[in-house]
């Protein structure tokens, strides 16, 4: 297949824009470097060496860019308008999709450059670069709800995109009254972080979120916000370059970052584990996996 590239303006914002660099009027190919690169801190003595830790960096990525307009005006008018689409974002997201999948990356714009229109139409081709701030991840959507009065009919899924699986193991019996223990969500390694919509469920306490444990079930860390009165849904995201916590109530959007408890919420970085829900009916999630190489 060929690969294809697109750019998301705001990957995880309900404004995002997404831009077809394979199949539209401007097209990006012959990207110089989509790998890695593996620093290792060695100490050596006497010709004897000894290894420390490893690191993964991403160089920045540069590729072809080609405008595909009618004449030169057309083309000074797709180039200019493409680039300055770009620069008023704190960063955009590339979705690079081949035969192992589709991953993505969030680059910053680096350089462009710009010479002379050429040929009949006044075609630009020109060289485009990116800094890399996170890269590669995989981009996947959840929705998974607790059950309500012991009905079990729909069992516990959680939907990842077209398919579902199941959240616990468990036989699950027509008299279970342990309606939290089937509120969870199994996580697996390399989630960095996610976007939430948490619909808040009718309790006496007023303590709404999410909790994490590892694979002893510990609580290594919980999203739990303390509140005078209960909101329609509240919305996250815990990416540490675009993080925000918020409530909605009749439409109004206010942040409530002051209303987190401290005391529980201390890490962003996700282990293998579960998740469980706090007084919630619902929760809507786009997970980021990281993924080194693709």
């Amino acid at each position: 297949m060929v690969r294809q590239y697109k750019i998301h303006t705001n990957l995880d914002g309900s404004d995002n824009e997404i831009i077809d660099l394979t199949n539209g009027k401007i097209r990006l190919y012959q990207p110089s470097d989509l790998g890695i690169v593996t620093n290792t801190n060695i100490w050596s003595t006497q010709g004897l060496g000894v290894f420390g830790d490893t690191a993964i960096s991403h160089p920045s990525m540069d590729f072809r860019l080609e405008t595909f307009g009618d004449n030169l005006q057309k083309n000074y008018q797709l180039i200019n308008e493409f680039v300055s689409k770009i620069l008023a974002q704190k960063y955009v997201t590339i979705e690079y999709t081949s035969e192992m999948g589709t991953f993505y990356a969030d680059v910053k714009l680096a350089k462009v450059s710009k010479t002379e229109g050429y040929g009949q139409n006044g075609t630009f081709s020109e060289t485009i670069s990116f800094d890399v701030i996170n890269k590669w991840y995989t981009y996947e959507q959840l929705t998974f709800s607790k059950f309500k009065n012991a009905d079990f009919s729909n069992k516990t899924k959680i939907y990842t995109n077209s398919r579902y699986i199941y959240t616990n193991d468990a036989y699950v019996y027509t008299t279970e009254d342990n309606i939290e223990r089937f509120s969870k969500w199994e996580i697996k390694e390399n989630v960095f972080s996610f976007v939430a919509r948490l619909t808040p469920s009718n309790s006496d306490v007023k303590k709404y979120g999410v909790r994490f444990l590892d694979e002893q079930a510990n609580e290594y860390t919980s999203i739990i916000f303390n509140m005078a009165n209960k909101p329609n849904y509240i919305q996250l995201n815990t990416d540490v370059n675009d993080e925000y916590y918020q409530t909605v109530t009749n439409g109004i959007a206010v942040n409530m970052f002051s209303a987190l408890d401290f005391q529980k919420f201390r890490t962003r970085i996700f282990k293998k584990g579960t998740m469980e829900l706090v007084n919630l009916d619902s929760v809507e999630m786009n997970i980021k996996r990281k993924v080194d190489f693709v």
